[in-house]
Parts: C-alpha cells; sequence; structure tokens
C-alpha cells in the first residue's frame, strides 16, 4: 500500500488536476482489480495447470522420454534442444489441433514480427496451428496467449479480469535491471516465463552452439591467430555499467595491449564496409571482449555469439554469474 501511495503523491503533483486524478483513479482500480481477484489464479503459476487432457499430455512426455519441463530447483539444463526434439515428435503425431491466436503485449523485442503464421510457416515449426495477432485489430480477451514483453499499471487493465482459459507467458531477453514488465503486479496472472534463465519453461537464448553427431575427430588442428597483428579488442558504447567492466578492461590493459571502439574507448570503427568493426576483429585481433552489461543468473550477452564466436576464435567472455555458481 505504501508503493501506491507514493505513485497517488506523483500523480497529484501532475500541473494539470484533471490528468493528477485520472492518474489515481487509474492507479487504484488496478490495485483494486489486483487485491480482488481470487488467490486460485496463483495455482495457475503451475506450468501444467491449463492442460485440458492430462492423460494425453502425460502420454505425451512419457513418449518424448526426455525432460521437458524444468527441475523443480537448480536447473542446469536449458533444455532448448530437448524441447526441440519433443515438438517435432508432438508435431507428428496425427492429431486434430485448433488454431490459437497469440497477441503480443508491448513493442520491446517484436520488431519485425509478421502478424499470422508467418513466422510458423516460414520456419517450418513442426506445429503451425498458431496466429500472431496484435491488439490493433483483435480485442485481447479472446487471445489464447499474451505474450508479454511490456506490462506495466498503465496497460494491464486493457487485459483484466483475465480470462479463464487464457496463458500468460512473460518474455524476457534483457537482464532483469533493463526489464520492462512489473513482475509483482502480474505475479499471480503468469503461467509460463520465456527467457536467458535456464529454469524459465521455455530457455531462449541469443546463440547456442552444439556438438554434431558426425564431428570428424581427425580435422587438422588450424592456427587461427596467424597472420592476426594485434591482440584485444572491445567495442562499447555504455560507459556506465553497474557491473564495472569497463574498469576491468583498464586493470586488464596493463597487462596485455586492450583496443577499445566506440564511446568508451580513444578508437572509433565503421558500422559497415571494408573497415567495419567487424572486419577489423576478424583480420587483426586475436582476441575479443564480450562483457554483460549485468550480472544476472543464465544471462550470457548477445555479442559473444553474434560478435565474439562469428568474428574471432579465441574469445575472452566474462561472466561473473558463472564464476558465482
Amino acid at each position: 500500500m505504501h508503493f501506491i501511495n507514493n505513485i497517488s503523491t506523483r500523480c497529484l503533483q501532475h500541473a494539470h488536476k484533471v490528468v493528477g486524478f485520472l492518474c489515481i483513479l487509474s492507479v487504484y482500480a488496478v490495485y483494486s482489480i489486483y487485491n480482488s481477484t481470487s488467490d486460485e489464479l496463483v495455482h495457475f503459476s503451475n506450468r501444467h495447470v491449463i492442460i485440458a487432457n492430462y492423460s494425453r499430455w502425460n502420454e505425451l512426455l512419457n513418449g518424448s522420454h526426455e525432460q521437458v519441463w524444468p527441475k523443480t530447483l537448480n536447473e542446469t539444463d536449458d533444455r532448448i534442444q530437448v524441447q526441440l526434439r519433443f515438438m517435432e515428435y508432438y508435431g507428428s503425431l496425427p492429431a486434430n489441433r485448433t488454431m490459437k491466436s497469440i497477441l503480443l503485449v508491448g513493442k520491446f523485442n517484436f520488431w519485425n514480427t509478421h502478424e499470422g503464421q508467418y513466422h510458423f510457416v516460414k520456419g517450418k515449426c513442426p506445429v503451425q496451428e498458431c496466429s500472431i495477432m496484435s491488439k490493433s485489430n483483435k480485442i485481447p480477451h479472446l487471445a489464447d496467449v499474451l505474450l508479454i514483453s511490456e506490462m506495466g499499471y498503465f496497460n494491464i487493465l486493457q487485459y483484466l479480469p483475465k480470462p479463464h482459459h487464457q496463458l500468460w507467458i512473460a518474455q524476457h531477453w534483457e537482464p532483469a535491471m533493463k526489464d520492462r514488465i512489473n513482475a509483482w503486479l502480474i505475479r499471480r496472472y503468469v503461467n509460463w516465463t520465456v527467457s536467458y534463465r535456464r529454469d524459465s519453461t521455455v530457455a531462449i537464448s541469443y546463440g547456442k552452439y552444439a556438438r554434431k553427431s558426425n564431428t570428424n575427430s581427425s580435422q587438422h588442428k588450424v592456427d587461427y591467430s596467424a597472420g592476426k597483428t594485434k591482440q584485444v579488442a572491445w567495442i562499447v558504447s555504455n560507459c556506465y555499467a553497474a557491473n564495472n567492466r569497463l574498469e576491468y578492461a583498464h586493470e586488464l590493459a596493463k597487462y596485455i595491449d586492450v583496443d577499445i571502439y566506440g564511446a568508451c574507448g580513444s578508437l572509433n570503427c565503421n558500422r559497415s564496409g571494408p573497415e567495419s568493426c567487424h572486419n577489423l576483429l576478424q583480420k587483426k585481433y586475436r582476441f575479443f571482449l564480450a562483457f554483460e552489461n549485468s550480472h544476472c543468473k543464465d544471462y550470457i550477452t548477445e555479442k559473444l555469439y553474434h560478435n565474439a564466436l562469428k568474428y574471432v576464435q579465441f574469445v575472452a567472455d566474462f561472466m561473473v554469474n558463472k564464476m558465482n555458481t
């Protein structure tokens, strides 16, 4: 309640009294709806509750012979490959599946997303009876699933009361410090999570490397540093990360040459062309620093996959969260 009062005080400070009043009204409406909701909804946080046919679902899980859902405690496997195999298995079974509509809530991480079945068909998903829609052309309560990347006090009212048939999925690509979902506000409504955390219902990552089953162990060794004249590079624009990564790079520079490109360093490179940053990495540098901007459990920066492993073979990836686990 103290938190609600703080927000109300800020509303009263608005220059326009009518807007301030409406602000307070909205805040208390959300608070009232949230607290008048039956606590039975909390049980929906169990990932399996919204399964209409339990015997059929258990039959599917037993048929896959793999751990599809995360463990209750201390999950160490992201299960990405397992879940992909499960979808292949599920898609191969004869079934009369009905079309499910997925409503995107928020714009964060949904850029270049097409409505309809486009992504499922183009990606050759084993299960294609899914259709993406936006709230601009549909009533939220008709959707089977809300895929949420942004939700707070001033848009949750559009989706309440929550229909009993509807599945709410909270999606997190970025660390908690950059999260755009008010976790406290929607905690009793969320059924599944999709994030970088390995214990998410569905774990996602900016990339994944897996051993090929037909790997040839007799391949010749290659000296990937041959012809490269520089040691370490780092491309960075955010100089105020909370994990002291800039200080770490400066300390490292006392022992090995570190070239810092971007706003936090003295060097610059082009985004494209023959002298682009990526071409410099590939041609000149033996090492590339890939730092997280926050220390969060299981989070690995996209720069490790998109920059480092793509252009430089020997990578220094600084992950304090890994060292602490």
